[in-house]
């Protein structure tokens, strides 16, 4: 088997606050602060993703500390 999950439990059952971003075929991006993986998954699929050509990725690492830093500075 390819896959093996290293976890336990799927990330989907993971309550943790996660950023997402969305990237519209147009180049528009939409980024999705503080929700769960389960929850940006239901909002991504009602929003007909492979109808309208959506890509969706969570944000981590550097990129996200960088976007959390400039998100403090706005407030």
């Amino acid at each position: 088997m390819e896959y093996e999950m290293k976890e336990g439990l799927p990330k989907t059952w993971d309550k943790t606050k996660r950023f997402y971003e969305i990237l519209y075929p147009n180049g528009k991006k939409e980024i999705w602060k503080d929700i769960t993986a389960r929850e940006c998954l239901t909002k991504y699929e009602n929003m007909d993703p492979y109808g309208n050509g959506l890509r969706l990725r969570e944000i981590v690492g550097k990129e996200l500390q960088l976007l959390k830093v400039v998100d403090n500075s706005h407030k």
